[in-house]
């Protein structure tokens, strides 16, 4: 399965020598689901296939131990190869977060706010995101992204998704009504602490161990019945520096499944969303970036630890 890998990761560096190419870490291993764990990577071929692949090349190299998948956090690169991970995926499954045998909460924190790196989570993943570890647990929140699941676990089906203005879908999308595939996701909401901006911004401002650390989220999709709040969020983490802030990590959380919707525009979603949470502005024309992980130009931070409970909201 490595060898396989490996010679995945050679080619993409040759495909993508055009373009960019955007190195993806998924976690494969026990608690992600198999299907979800297919169908993503089914539906990334299809991006990379197309000629959307010429300008954003997708490499997806997936981790199946908890060591590995610990290395990548930590230090932003494949344990074999020494190749720069730009974004780290979770795709759906159940706590795929109970088999890490590491402090991953700390370790996540190093990965988006020290490192830069992106994330994107599928149902599963973005109850990680959204600090939910234990089972049936909404409204635990034991990690700080601005996101907190306020709904969830309401079963299996389609839902229909209300989509608004934002950088992962072209405009004709925009204010139109789609259905997705729904497996027991949460629906998203502001955590406690967090500045109402607009009906669907809101930022927060937090300390995380003596780092002063802005989070800013925008609702992209909203649930129409089934499950209260955001079916699809984005946000972004900021570091002060001074008097400013400066961006780091961007994330994507996905309370519904784009990869086992069978949709072409669906599967697209996803390919941009890993993308966008790379640094990159996938529907603009050319390649431009949002000088995030993807744009290289941040410095790396001195790791500092983050102790789970140790959240103090500070004023903006």
């Amino acid at each position: 399965m490595r060898a396989i890998v490996l010679i995945a990761v050679a080619l993409a560096l040759v495909q993508g020598a055009a373009g960019v190419t955007v190195t993806v870490a998924m976690w494969a291993g026990e608690g992600a689901a198999e299907n979800c764990v297919e169908r993503s990577l089914e539906a990334i071929n299809y991006w990379n296939q197309s000629p959307d692949g010429a300008r954003f090349f997708i490499n997806v190299i997936p981790y199946y131990s908890s060591a590995d998948w610990r290395y990548v956090l930590e230090t932003g690169r494949d344990p074999q190869t020494g190749q720069r991970i730009d974004v780290i995926y979770v795709p759906g499954g159940f706590h795929p977060e109970w088999h890490w045998d590491f402090d991953w909460v700390s370790a996540l924190y190093h990965a988006q706010i020290d490192l830069g790196i992106g994330y994107v989570g599928v149902c599963a993943g973005a109850y990680l995101h959204a600090g939910v570890t234990s089972r049936g647990g909404i409204g635990e929140d034991v990690f700080v992204d601005g996101v907190t699941a306020i709904d969830g676990n309401r079963g299996e089906g389609e839902v229909p998704v209300l989509l608004y203005e934002n950088p992962l879908t072209p405009p004709s999308t925009w204010g139109r009504v789609f259905q997705y595939v729904y497996a027991n996701g949460p629906g998203l909401g502001p955590e406690s602490g967090s500045v109402i901006v607009s009906d669907r911004e809101w930022y927060e401002c937090v300390s995380l161990d003596g780092r002063e650390i802005k989070v800013t989220v925008r609702g992209v999709g909203q649930y129409l019945s089934t499950v209260e709040g955001w079916a699809i969020v984005l946000g972004r983490y900021y570091l002060r520096r001074g008097n400013g802030w400066v961006p780091r990590g961007r994330f994507v959380l996905f309370g519904v499944h784009p990869e086992l919707t069978d949709r072409v525009g669906a599967w697209k979603f996803l390919a941009r969303s890993l993308i966008w949470a790379a640094g990159y502005e996938p529907l603009e024309r050319g390649v431009s970036t949002g000088s995030s992980s993807g744009a290289g130009e941040l410095p790396v931070i001195t790791p500092i630890p983050v102790p789970r409970s140790r959240r103090t909201p500070r004023a903006s």
